[in-house]
């Protein structure tokens, strides 16, 4: 999923985008492009790519932290498609992270691979 890409609401020119965003990358190949979630003046919609290959997927994720770095695609993050039981389990990660931190601020915590871990204690 790409998210934050300026939205449009003409699938091709959403496409020309994601295709110089995927040039940045050296990659071009990819099966499909689906914008979702209403059109809104306010909020940018995300957009599903359908790739090739699970090897895609995992270098173009791993040369995400490039975008940041260009101008265009500063804001611009990739991820992968969640299920809604994967998106339920990670925010309630995600809430219990925070709790911790609220309950040890000395310490940091993240999620990584399913887990709560400990990054560094004070």
């Amino acid at each position: 999923m790409i998210f934050a890409l300026s939205d449009s609401n003409q699938e091709k020119e959403m496409t020309e985008k994601i295709n110089e965003l995927f040039s940045d990358f050296n990659e071009k190949s990819r099966e499909s492009v689906k914008i979702i979630g209403l059109n809104s003046e306010s909020k940018l919609r995300p957009v599903v790519v359908a790739l090739e290959t699970r090897e895609m997927l995992l270098t173009l994720l791993k040369k995400a932290k490039q975008l940041r770095n260009t101008e265009k695609f500063s804001k611009v993050y990739l991820s992968r498609d969640l299920t809604p039981n994967e998106r339920a389990e990670r925010r309630s990660l995600h809430r219990a992270v925070t709790e911790l931190r609220r309950e040890n601020p000395d310490r940091t915590f993240r999620v990584r691979d399913g887990t709560i871990q400990i990054v560094s204690s004070g």
